[in-house]
């Protein structure tokens, strides 16, 4: 059932997850192009950004319970059109969204 939720929501899921069980699914499942990161690293920004602009899966790992403000208008999917490109604004600046990103 997890799995479907995650697989089929039309938004991001957040999986609690103590046991390490959607992990380890979920990297298996997208193991050609997931990408991870914590909030804790230094620029997590970075390789979140190219995953969105290029299609790829991004995984945030072990996530508190306050999550940093940053990443709202990629979770809330605040995309729009300019021209036929659909694109989001992250750091105040627009960059292309690809419709792959998971």
């Amino acid at each position: 059932m997890n799995g479907i939720l995650t697989t089929l929501a039309s938004r991001f899921p957040l999986c609690i997850d103590p046991q390490q069980q959607a992990v380890t699914w979920l990297k298996v499942r997208e193991k050609e192009t997931l990408k991870t990161a914590t909030f804790l690293d230094g620029d997590f920004m970075q390789p979140l950004k190219l995953s969105i602009q290029y299609g790829k899966s991004f995984l945030f790992e072990n996530v508190d319970e306050t999550l940093d403000p940053m990443v709202d208008p990629i979770l809330e999917q605040n995309t729009y059109l300019d021209g036929s490109q659909r694109m989001i604004n992250i750091d105040d600046k627009a960059m292309p969204w690809d419709d792959n990103f998971r």
